[in-house]
């Protein structure tokens, strides 16, 4: 279910965020964009 992948991906940057562990956050940030990639080509639903 892509909605928990996303809530999972949101609550992880917003930790990473108070941490200021910024490569942290761009991975997170490149995954969700897979996640968006395979939510626009349907192979996610």
């Amino acid at each position: 279910m892509w909605e928990l992948k996303v809530a999972r991906i949101l609550r992880e940057i917003l930790v990473a965020g108070s941490k200021r562990d910024w490569d942290r956050i761009i991975e997170l940030a490149q995954e969700l964009e897979e996640l968006a990639r395979e939510c626009r080509d349907g192979s996610i639903v």
